[in-house]
């Protein structure tokens, strides 16, 4: 039978992010994506025009028709929450349909680059806390992990070399695992430093085997959705039977290859990748792994 995700994250037009990467991602990789939209907009939000349905009034909608369907989730997967009764609803939703064996995933969206997203309150922080404590897995930037432990912002953007990048993120990872979840796999994702002879960029996993680390050539663009269809790779290979540290490495090298064609072909940063001809590469990756090994 055909695994299911709820996928609770925003419907943009253009972009490549949020559901449009979800959906093509997760059913590539065998599963069926059912798509919750917390807004419907008809570009992501880098566009200088953009216009924004938020769809917070809808979401116990949907939690009362699935739960009259009798509908069932292998998989929970949020990103992008327009404010914190959007959290609210999720966690209601998460009521219902959260068993002992769904899987969780939570992309705490809020911010990055040492900078917080237009939609960021104290008061979403403090839901995003409380969510973040019902997963499994967590994918925060180095920017979200600082907000969910209440660090300073300014601390690791002044950290220029990958090294004290990478050091200060698994002192992160490991306050996120015992402060904020309950002992939760923590990914933070995109750690790279200014001041590096070979740039890379890394992601660096925590799980109960320790840290793992991967690395990828940074090519030095930023691009829309890259998060999505990293947080989305995860979610598919895990359910496919895949360790969180080989889904990390799976999906960091699907988007060097992704962002390199992006690069090469001058496709604008807001437009995001390129990614629809490597979708193919995932199975590779862990489609039905379970049943390989």
């Amino acid at each position: 039978m055909t695994k299911k995700a709820a996928v609770i994250n925003d419907l943009s037009g253009f972009g490549k992010c949020s559901l449009t990467a979800a959906i093509p991602v997760l059913s590539v990789l065998g599963i069926q994506c059912c798509p919750l939209p917390t807004a419907v907009l008809t570009g992501q939000t880098g566009y200088s025009y953009y216009h924004c349905n938020d769809l917070t009034e809808m979401m116990p909608r949907y939690t009362d028709a699935w739960a009259k369907n009798e509908v069932s989730f292998d998989a929970i997967y949020s990103g992008y929450m327009t404010g914190p009764k959007q959290i609210r609803y999720l966690l209601d939703f998460l009521s219902v349909f959260q068993k002992e064996d769904t899987f969780f995933l939570a992309d705490p969206v809020m911010g990055d680059e040492g900078r917080v997203y237009g939609m960021y309150s104290l008061e979403l922080l403090s839901e995003m806390r409380t969510l973040c404590k019902r997963a499994n897995l967590i994918t925060p930037n180095l920017t979200e992990a600082c907000l969910l432990l209440n660090e300073d912002l300014t601390v690791f953007v002044k950290l220029e070399t990958l090294g004290e990048q990478l050091s200060y993120a698994e002192k992160l990872a490991y306050a996120l695992r015992s402060r904020v979840t309950e002992g939760a796999d923590i990914v933070i994702t995109g750690i790279h430093g200014s001041q590096t002879a070979e740039p890379l960029i890394c992601n660096l996993a925590l799980t109960e085997t320790g840290v793992h680390i991967s690395r990828t050539p940074y090519l030095k663009q930023g691009y829309s959705g890259t998060g999505d269809l990293f947080a989305s790779i995860l979610c598919g290979l895990r359910l496919n039977g895949v360790s969180t540290n080989e889904s990390v490495d799976t999906a960091a090298s699907f988007l060097y290859r992704c962002i390199s064609d992006a690069v090469s072909e001058n496709i604008p940063k807001n437009d995001g990748v390129c990614f629809e001809k490597h979708l193919g590469e995932l199975i590779k990756g862990g489609l039905y792994y379970d049943q390989k090994h």
